[in-house]
């Protein structure tokens, strides 16, 4: 132990002396008066971390991309709602204005324009794509890849053109928001006064308001419904009558059935193509879904017959315990029968060898 404390003390002698040396990294001087306006005004200068300039960027990243999705028009966020072509839609509102108001005729033009010019926008810019989770959209795909009939071809070429929307300031949008919001006080309070001389009510709230305008129009529409006959234009006015209410029944119900077989046609038609499309998948199907019904038959026999051997079993083990408990009863009644009659016998050839001697002692006497 002497020795090997001494190789150690000899060790650590050999190690170099420490020098205590150290670097200080001092902050630059700070004038006295720029010293004195940060303490005055109590500014803090803190250096953010990585993590902080992160965070700063992620939330202007989701502003801009709140931003965007606020510029989107109302179908774009709502992608359950349909899709129509532009020019399909233009010439169905354009069918839709009429020229008896000459005054609502312009500005209708002008609305259905720019519907027209938003719905190209958003068809350009965010096309529909098929959904490729549909099987039948797959097949579709599928058969048709690497082959461009004339179709598609066609298809290429009228092709939506890339439609520019003007650029509108956030200012001009706040004012016309403005102004359609002083547009329908204005309407709504001459609502209010054409209800309080009409009925002699005064509504306060622009709801009840809008609910007694609402009221008041389907009474209207209700009372005028009953002039209306029905032909192959749609629902026009026509005259009062019972044979005209009643001719006028059977042609809407004439209209309803032909348009009916017309869809159960097409459906079938439909279905035809499907049962060809995925007659395969449906004989695959059908063939598992028998596998898994024998499956599911055997399991349940295995089920019924492992529930009767186990109530066998647990029968045989209570027999079995009784029939050992019986045997074991018959083999003492057995035995202590055995030791009664082993006595028995005992006392016997007791008895005559006793008897024995006693016939020999008399006859030698």
């Amino acid at each position: 132990a002497k020795r090997a404390r001494k190789e150690l003390e000899d060790a650590l002698a050999n190690l170099p002396a420490p020098q205590f040396e150290y670097e200080l990294a001092v902050p630059e001087d700070v004038p006295m008066e720029e010293a004195d306006e940060d303490e005055r005004v109590g500014r803090k200068v803190l250096v953010k971390d990585a993590a902080e300039l992160d965070a700063e960027e992620i939330k202007r990243l989701q502003r801009e991309a709140e931003k965007l999705y606020e510029e989107q028009s109302s179908v774009i966020k709502r992608p359950d709602l349909p899709r129509p072509k532009s020019g399909v839609v233009l010439d169905r509102l354009q069918e839709t204005v009429s020229d008896e108001d000459l005054a609502m005729v312009s500005a209708a033009k002008l609305i259905n324009e720019e519907m027209t010019t938003l719905i190209s926008h958003d068809a350009y810019a965010h096309p529909v794509h098929p959904d490729k989770k549909d099987p039948i959209v797959a097949s579709l795909m599928s058969e048709g890849k690497g082959k461009k009939d004339k179709k598609d071809k066609k298809r290429e070429q009228t092709m939506e053109p890339e439609t520019h929307l003007d650029f509108i300031p956030e200012e001009s949008l706040e004012a016309a928001n403005q102004l359609l919001e002083d547009e329908l006080k204005a309407v709504l309070q001459e609502k209010r006064n054409l209800l309080s001389s009409a009925t002699g009510k005064y509504y306060e709230n622009d709801s009840d308001v809008l609910d007694a305008v609402a009221a008041d129009t389907v009474q209207a529409a209700s009372g005028s419904a009953s002039q209306l006959s029905f032909s192959n234009n749609g629902w026009e006015q026509g005259v009062e009558g019972d044979d005209r209410i009643a001719e006028t029944l059977y042609a809407e119900y004439k209209a309803i059935q032909n348009a009916t077989n017309a869809v159960a046609k097409s459906c079938s038609k439909l279905e035809q193509k499907l049962v060809i499309q995925t007659g395969g998948y449906n004989q695959r199907s059908q063939s598992l879904i028998d596998s898994s019904l024998q499956s599911f038959a055997m399991l349940q026999h295995s089920k019924i017959e492992a529930v009767v051997y186990s109530r066998l079993r647990s029968h045989e083990i209570k027999g079995a315990q009784l029939r050992i408990e019986s045997l074991r009863d018959e083999i003492e009644r057995l035995e202590e029968e055995e030791t009664k009659k082993q006595k028995k016998y005992g006392e016997l050839m007791h008895t005559k060898n006793r008897l024995q001697l006693k016939i020999r002692s008399q006859e030698k006497k």
